[in-house]
């Protein structure tokens, strides 16, 4: 009956007494437990009792024997499982009734933020934020170093609005290098109820307006050598970590509206803090985490002429590290563009001459493209305002400088391209209609050859590779009988018809056989992927030369002996045909005038002396017989390529282009594109009526009249731009222009 009741306690779920040899192992199997505390287990022995000498016996092991017992206590750990109730998990239980749990605002300005308090876990998401609040410069330590990894490999899901105050936090630590270039640490006051006229307090709810004075009245103490200790390369490592883990997480759009609207007041002053830090080597990579960082949230932030934001940025465009002025360009370029109020960037409004100078001066850095680029970015959004355009005016000499420079910059990065459009396609002859024959010379060399070398010989010899052409199989296979098999050889002494047909296509590596099923119940076997030639071709690939000459007997028959080179061709001609006698000299002969007129031309049925008859003039004949004969071939000469006549020529009108780079959607990106947006912008916003002119024209006429020529020669050949220099040559052909 005991072995049925179930166990109601730990101690009745023990094993029973082991043997006597065997050291007892109690059970270590997970067991449930509540978080609420409301089932207790029982109470560990007493001190007294764990150091007794006489060990008690336990009543529910009636095998003990004292005697066996080693004296030695056996510690094993216990595993527990957290199970969520409705003590540690309030939230989750809410939402299961149909009750949304109502959150603290934990950045409104009233919200004791020093008493926040967030569940509890041992995630090390939760680990990493709460020893970095500790303090504990382990923990901080342990803290950075995983922040710092989970930022760089799970920056997309790691987000501040799930572990609130870290973004606090790391700006916070962050900010502590001033510890270590003045040995002042920035005291951060949330309360506007008190006093911040101290200098090293930060008003971190709104910002600091005066922020850049506070950093003038406090003296750099940081030595300008590179001798550091131990404790000081400590907390610089802590704060390039702090700054490059708020550098990757605010890559993240969530992440970045997250921290400008919950912390812009400690956001801006962060910023500022890091970007006008001292011009030393070891606090460069900071300052560039913290420009970054500025890239991706100032497009959330307002600002104004007086913003130290703004300010220490206009100051990084004069730097003498290209890596700041690119990161600064981008920043202020950004500034407030996800801002939906009319008047949140008036900033722009009052920029300073020399700074506007400096702008021009970074779009003339053609072998920069970031800083070009980003030069180009401000001039869009400044020319946007007809009072900037006026403010430009003062400054730049519109008609000379600053638009031809625009207009220079419409083919930056264009590559040539060309387009082509086909009037009249080519037409070539067809192939030949007969398989050539074997001249005796080729043949003589072919019956010298075993099988399947000679078939492969005679296949080059007669055909040649075509894509487009084919030929039957009954009709080749015939060609090959007729010429190579011999009746008084058992099989003709050549190949069998499917050793052939497999051997054509070992010869010809583009050649296949096919078999065509139609029209009808019609089947046809094909060879596709070769034509016959027209003329045998020799052993090295040249074609054979074929006399022409018509004979005496037979005036509608030629010659027809073939001749691999042209010297033997014109042997024959003007010895066989001619009966011209050979000088000693190979290759002439006796041109004597003869003795009656018995000298013609009989080559194709040429009609030169058709009418006037045979004559005496050896010399006159032979050099229009001569005419007919191919030139002599020399000894290196190069095989030629069996090609169709042209019947018919390709006529192919072509266009070339200077396009500009496009995306895949072919959209206009790139400096070009941002340079055509610039002109169209000052093309609106010019001044027009009863304004001051430029030498006696409005400001319209004298900036483009020169100009249009050279635009309109662009929008022919960029194609990538047409739509905006269309629009630009639409404004520039307005009334009030001319």
């Amino acid at each position: 009956m005991a072995s049925q009741t179930p166990r109601t306690s730990l101690r009745e779920g023990l094993r029973q007494a082991p043997k006597v040899n065997q050291p007892f192992i109690p059970d270590t199997a997970p067991v449930r437990r509540s978080h609420t505390h409301t089932n207790q287990s029982p109470p560990p022995p007493s001190m007294a009792d764990t150091h007794s000498n006489s060990p008690v016996p336990n009543s529910n092991t009636s095998h003990f024997q004292p005697e066996n017992w080693e004296g030695k206590e056996q510690k094993v750990p216990m595993n527990t499982r957290e199970v969520a109730t409705p003590g540690n998990r309030p939230g989750l239980f809410l939402s299961l009734h149909g009750k949304v749990a109502k959150q603290p605002d934990f950045y409104d300005p009233y919200f004791p933020l020093r008493y926040l308090e967030v569940p509890k876990s041992d995630h090390i998401y939760k680990r990493a934020h709460y020893g970095l609040q500790s303090g504990i410069a382990d923990e901080v330590d342990f803290a950075l170093y995983h922040l710092v990894q989970i930022s760089n490999q799970r920056w997309d899901k790691f987000k501040f609005e799930g572990f609130p105050l870290l973004a606090e936090t790391l700006m916070e630590k962050a900010i502590d290098v001033s510890l270590l270039c003045t040995g002042v640490k920035w005291e951060l006051q949330y309360d506007f109820r008190q006093s911040m006229e101290r200098v090293n307090v930060l008003n971190s709810l709104h910002g600091t307006r005066d922020l850049l004075q506070k950093i003038r009245k406090i003296p750099v103490t940081l030595p300008s050598d590179t001798l550091e200790t131990h404790e000081f390369n400590h907390r610089l490592r802590n704060v390039k970590e702090a700054t490059l883990v708020l550098r990757n997480m605010v890559l993240l759009r969530e992440n970045a509206f997250y921290v400008s609207r919950y912390a812009k007041g400690l956001l801006r002053d962060f910023l500022v803090l890091l970007i006008n830090l001292p011009n030393q080597p070891r606090l460069n990579e900071i300052k560039n985490d913290a420009l970054d960082i500025a890239e991706e949230v100032t497009r959330f932030m307002r600002t104004d002429p007086e913003d130290p934001l703004w300010i220490s940025l206009l100051d990084c465009l004069e730097s003498s590290d290209r890596a700041h002025v690119v990161r600064a360009l981008w920043a202020i370029t950004h500034f407030s563009t996800e801002v939906d109020e009319p008047e949140a960037n008036r900033a722009l409004e009052r920029m300073p001459k020399r700074t506007l100078q400096q702008l021009y001066f970074h779009t003339l850095l053609d072998l920069d493209k970031d800083i070009l680029s980003g030069a180009l970015d401000f001039w869009y959004q400044y020319t946007l305002s007809r009072e900037n355009i006026e403010i430009m005016l003062d400054i730049f000499d519109f008609p000379s400088v600053f638009a031809p420079r625009m207009i220079a910059l419409l083919t930056y990065e264009a590559r040539p391209s060309k387009k082509e459009t086909v009037l009249q396609e080519e037409k070539v002859a067809p192939a030949a209609s007969e398989i050539p024959r074997v001249p005796a010379e080729l043949l003589e060399d072919l019956m010298e050859l075993q099988e399947p070398e000679r078939s492969s010989r005679w296949l080059r010899c007669c055909f040649v590779e075509d894509a487009e052409c084919e030929i039957t199989q009954i009709a080749l296979w015939q060609a090959y009988q007729s010429r190579f098999a011999d009746p008084r050889v058992p099989g003709g002494g050549v190949l069998p018809a499917a050793e052939f047909i497999k051997n054509v296509s070992t010869t010809f590596t583009n050649a296949q056989a096919q078999v065509i099923n139609g029209p009808g119940a019609a089947t046809r076997f094909i060879i596709k992927g070769i034509r016959p030639l027209e003329t045998a071709y020799t052993f090295q690939g040249f074609p054979y030369l074929y006399c022409k000459w018509a004979d005496n007997l037979k005036p509608t028959k030629t010659c027809q002996r073939a001749f691999s080179t042209p010297t033997d061709l014109r042997n024959h001609v003007f010895g066989d045909h001619m009966e011209l006698k050979a000088t000693k000299t190979p290759g002439h002969y006796n041109l004597d005038q003869a003795e009656s007129p018995i000298h013609t031309c009989s080559w194709d049925n040429c009609t030169r002396f058709r009418s006037s008859g045979p004559s005496a003039n050896t010399a006159m004949v032979a050099g229009h017989v001569a005419s007919h004969l191919p030139e002599e071939r020399p000894d290196d000469a190069e095989a030629p390529v069996s090609k169709r006549a042209v019947l018919q020529e390709r006529i192919v009108r072509k266009w070339f282009y200077m396009d500009t780079p496009v995306n895949e959607r072919a959209e206009p990106i790139g400096v070009a594109y941002k340079a055509a947006l610039v002109l169209r912008n000052i093309a609106r916003n010019l001044p027009s009526g009863m304004v001051p002119k430029y030498n006696g024209l409005s400001w319209k006429k004298a900036v483009f009249l020169s100009h249009r020529p050279k635009i309109v020669e662009i929008w022919d050949r960029n194609r990538s731009l047409r739509k905006e220099l269309t629009e630009l040559i639409m404004i520039i052909e307005k009334e009030d222009y001319y």
